[in-house]
This record gives structure tokens, C-alpha cells and sequence, in this order.
């Protein structure tokens, strides 16, 4: 197969216009070789040389939307990404949630799941609530654009930098989750996985939940949307929110200048108001 030729104007203005269209993320021209060295490897697979021509078959075939998706999106997540989020969920909302005895499982949404590393973070930290308070029951609900990277969050086996990054982290904690038992690997045991599901969501559409989750992880995300679309993104998934339930974003985002229905708590940390 001949090499790639060079991306011409007409053909970038397209797929910048295809990225927005079918994952809401606002990419700038000069991402143009990025986009280039993300969609070589399925052009390959097709054997499509240009970029042009590879517009042609995505514009053909409805069925290429969801490889496209794979591609254009970003899926670099980690266990434990950001200490600070994660004290805050163990040491400060979940004694502060058990405490309230709400009679009901605690409803968690990570809601840019990636391939479910976060998924797990938040499983493992609410096992551990439960060795303290065994009565302690939880859901867990992660959601993606990306229908390839949910796959890889249900099968829920890791290897590689992200499983190397969270041994060498919290070795004790990896111990005592690992149910792999294999070097390298990590997979959590099968009736912690069974309190955790994924499902296709795009957070530029309404979120279908009303009242349900008492807390919702949208961290690192909304960097890749403009202003507007991050009011919208947020105004769609307020209401899916308990009454006063916690949203936590990432570490270089803010909703602090922004009309949405949450109040600054923390960095990071908002909680939902009436409006």
C-alpha cells in the first residue's frame, strides 16, 4: 500500500467538521497531524491511501461512525489519576454518605469511562468502605462515546503502564483487589465487576437518568469542549443528579465563571443546586 499522502485543506475542514458533528469535541487545525497519525491505523486496515478517500467511505457507511469515534476520541485514563479526588471521595463523601444511612445502594456515573480504569478506582474505594461498614451497598454506571473502549471497560482486564502505575502506587490495595494473579495484570473480582455496568452515552445529549446518581465523575473531559458546549454538557447532566448530589471534574477545569445549577465546593468539587 502506497505511504499517506498529505491531508489538503478542503479534506481537513471536513473531518474537523465530522469530529464536532459526531462527538461534540471542538478540534483545532492545529491538531492536524494528531487527527492524521489517529486515523492512519483504520485507513491501513481498510486500505484507503488518502484522507480524502477515507472521508468518502466514513460518508458511505454509517457503520464506519463508531471506528471513526474509536479514533478521533481520547481514552488516556489511569487508576487513581488525581490523589487528591480520590481522598476526597474515600475520606470525606463516602463516611459522609454512609453516615446519612440513605437506606438505598450508593448510584455512581463515571461519566467518561474510557476503558474503566476510573470505574474501578471508585470500586475499589467503595470495597473498602465496605470492610468498615459491610451493610454498604453500590452502584456503579460508566458511559463513553466511544463503543470500543467500553468494550475493553466490560471485559475489565488491564495490563500494561496503567497496571505497572497502580502497583508501584498502592501495592497494598493491588494485593488485596487483584483477582488476575497473573504479573502484569489486574482484573477485580467477579462479584465487585457484577456492581458495575457500561453503556454508550454522549454527554451532549440529555441524559436519560432523572434524581439517581448521588455522585457523578465528568473529570478531564470538558477541556475538549468549547464554553458553549460545556454548558451544555453540564445543564444535560444536572438533572440526572440526587437533590445537592457531588459532580467532580478534572484538575484544569472550572464551572465557577459558567450559568449551570452547581455551586463551587472545592476544586474539583461542585455540588447540584435547585436552579
Amino acid at each position: 500500500m502506497p505511504e499517506f499522502g498529505g491531508m489538503d485543506e478542503a479534506t481537513l475542514r471536513r473531518l474537523l467538521g465530522l469530529v464536532r458533528e459526531h462527538t461534540g469535541v471542538h478540534m483545532v487545525d492545529a491538531k492536524k497531524t494528531l487527527l492524521q497519525a489517529r486515523l492512519r491505523p483504520r485507513m491501513r486496515g481498510l486500505a484507503i491511501p488518502s484522507y480524502a478517500g477515507y472521508v468518502e467511505h466514513l460518508e458511505r457507511h454509517a457503520g464506519e461512525r463508531a471506528h471513526f469515534i474509536d479514533a478521533v476520541t481520547t481514552h488516556q485514563t489511569a487508576f487513581f489519576r488525581t490523589p487528591k479526588v480520590w481522598q476526597y471521595f474515600s475520606d470525606v463523601f463516602l463516611p459522609a454518605w454512609i453516615g446519612q444511612g440513605a437506606g438505598r445502594p450508593l448510584r455512581v456515573w463515571s461519566a467518561a469511562a474510557s476503558t474503566g480504569e476510573e470505574a474501578c478506582t471508585i470500586a475499589i474505594c467503595c470495597e473498602e468502605a465496605r470492610r468498615r461498614h459491610p451493610g454498604f451497598a453500590y452502584e456503579i454506571l460508566g458511559t463513553d462515546i466511544s463503543t470500543g473502549v467500553l468494550d475493553q471497560a466490560r471485559a475489565g482486564r488491564y495490563a500494561g503502564t496503567s497496571v505497572a502505575g497502580f502497583r508501584a502506587s498502592h501495592p497494598e490495595l493491588f494485593e488485596r483487589h487483584d483477582a488476575a494473579r497473573q504479573p502484569g495484570h489486574f482484573m477485580l473480582e467477579a462479584p465487585v465487576r457484577q456492581r458495575m455496568a457500561f453503556q454508550p452515552h454522549n454527554l451532549l445529549a440529555p441524559a436519560p437518568w432523572r434524581d439517581h446518581f448521588d455522585i457523578v465523575f465528568l473529570r478531564n473531559v470538558l477541556i475538549y469542549f468549547t464554553a458553549e458546549d460545556i454548558r451544555t454538557v453540564v445543564r444535560h447532566l444536572a438533572p440526572s443528579l440526587c437533590a445537592r448530589g457531588t459532580l467532580v471534574i478534572g484538575e484544569s477545569e472550572s464551572l465557577t465563571s459558567m450559568d449551570v445549577p452547581f455551586q463551587f465546593v472545592q476544586p474539583q468539587i461542585y455540588e447540584r443546586t435547585a436552579a
